[in-house]
């Protein structure tokens, strides 16, 4: 089946939702949205729980400390620590999750990075969650206080009209319960990350010929890897194989199949 998710454009689609948005309805939206995310994190973690897969990007190691220890300590997840090449958070073989702080996220000045952005996880994903988190205050700090704009209503608009699940939360440990419960539902419809992060030798070098692919995610990488011998079982594989192995649509296994064979000729690949 072909994914029907709309793409994020830059300039005219934004424009153009700036214009004709109306502000009541973001705010009916994102007062849903947040009983919705209050509604997520009180799930309890059920005694005995196996841990389920988060992928963890490097660079939230610094930026959100509490966050990934809440992630394991309290929710019972197994962060994974690697380099997602432009991605927070991986929560299953579908679902990206970006986290955004609410004023960089409400700045203007920030339209066209965070488009591209998007843009780029759309290009490797089905499914991505945007987890906009309130910045921490500063005691007597007025200066970081947000206010709502027209750019911010007009934002929201074009992220949902674009496919894009947002989610609100006021601290990091909201955040990871965001995260859990994501990846508990991702795991009831069967896609919850399963094969090990760590590789080691020759793995390592097919990891990152396969993150070379265009539209190829860590994740999809990690599953090439421990699900196919070599490279020349990759390319000697069919579409629907490709499926099966990698955990993506039919629409990406054929993007997978086809630069395999503008690559190379499959039989002259060494096993």
């Amino acid at each position: 089946m072909k994914s029907h998710t709309h793409k994020l454009t830059c300039d005219p689609f934004m424009e153009k939702s700036l214009v004709n948005y109306d502000t009541s309805t973001t705010s009916r939206t994102s007062e849903t949205l947040g009983k919705d995310h209050l509604t997520v994190i009180q799930h309890p973690v059920a005694p005995g729980t196996a841990p389920l897969t988060v992928l963890v990007d490097s660079r939230e190691i610094s930026s959100g400390p509490s966050l990934v220890s809440s992630l394991r300590i309290q929710h019972n997840m197994k962060a994974e620590i690697c380099s997602l090449n432009g991605c927070d958070y991986i929560v299953s073989n579908r679902m990206v999750v970006e986290r955004q702080f609410l004023l960089e996220f409400a700045n203007s000045v920030n339209r066209s990075k965070f488009v591209d952005r998007i843009q780029h996880l759309q290009a490797m994903f089905e499914r991505v969650c945007v987890i906009v988190e309130k910045d921490r205050a500063k005691p007597g700090d007025t200066s970081r206080v947000f206010q709502r704009t027209r750019y911010y209503d007009g934002l929201l608009s074009s992220l949902t009209t674009a496919g894009i699940r947002i989610l609100f939360s006021s601290s990091q440990e909201e955040t990871a319960g965001l995260l859990a419960e994501l990846a508990r539902v991702e795991e009831r419809k069967n896609a919850a990350i399963t094969v090990p992060v760590e590789v080691s030798g020759l793995q390592q070098h097919i990891l990152q010929f396969y993150l070379s692919f265009p539209g190829v995610s860590y994740i999809t990488a990690l599953n090439l890897c421990h699900h196919f011998s070599s490279v020349k079982e990759t390319a000697n594989s069919s579409v629907v194989e490709i499926v099966a192995r990698a955990k993506v649509s039919h629409q990406r296994a054929e993007k997978i199949y086809c630069y395999l064979h503008y690559l190379f000729d499959p039989q002259m690949v060494p096993d």
